[in-house]
């Protein structure tokens, strides 16, 4: 692919039934939240202390729009939610 064009959607072979646009980012903005961020394409990783009223995503996430990334709320106990 060349540089100039951007990356919109999926592949038609991706399941996307379950997929929901709304992340731990956009939930319960007015708390602190612990999210982790995997990015399945390239495999880095980062834990984020996100503080109330923040709803950016991660930096990597917005860096490479075509990653597909995966986001889950820790809480304090270390579960995942």
């Amino acid at each position: 692919m060349s540089r100039n064009q951007r990356v919109v959607g999926a592949a038609e072979n991706v399941d996307l039934r379950e997929a929901e646009d709304v992340t731990p980012f956009d939930r319960d903005v007015d708390e602190r939240r612990v999210i982790a961020c995997y990015c399945c394409t390239c495999e880095d990783s980062a834990t984020l202390l996100v503080e109330p009223g923040r709803t950016r995503r991660w930096e990597h996430d917005e860096q490479h729009p075509s990653h597909v990334v995966d986001y889950w709320r820790e809480d304090a106990g270390g579960e995942s939610t």
